[in-house]
């Protein structure tokens, strides 16, 4: 009798112990794909970073500042002439002062030809 109650408490403290072994398992696999992921956004991020430092040094650069300096400011260099056409001046000369026509899919013209 004393033998089983001994085996039962033995086969009870085995279970305990592959019970929390599972659980360890378990949380050890789920902190490896959570360091995967930072990872992947850590590298995400460096990518981000390039880009950007890439984009600062060419919006510091003088070619741009000038660029930007004669489109948003119209300025011009020594010896330059700045020429503004008027926006009407300039729709009537490239003709785009009639409304848009919005083309209609090649199925609903159809539509429209036969059913309306």
């Amino acid at each position: 009798m004393i033998k089983k109650i001994v085996l039962g408490l033995v086969i009870l403290v085995i279970l305990v112990i592959a019970y929390n072994l599972a659980i360890q398992i378990l949380k050890a696999t789920k902190s490896g794909e959570r360091l995967s992921q930072a990872a992947e956004s850590v590298y995400q991020l460096e990518i981000k970073n390039k880009t950007l430092k890439q984009k600062l040094k060419q919006i510091q650069s003088p070619q741009f500042i000038e660029a930007e300096v004669r489109n948003r400011l119209g300025l011009a260099k020594a010896g330059e002439t700045v020429v503004v056409i008027p926006e009407e001046r300039l729709k009537s000369v490239l003709g785009t002062s009639s409304p848009v026509q919005i083309r209609l899919p090649n199925w609903l013209g159809w539509w429209k030809v036969f059913f309306k």
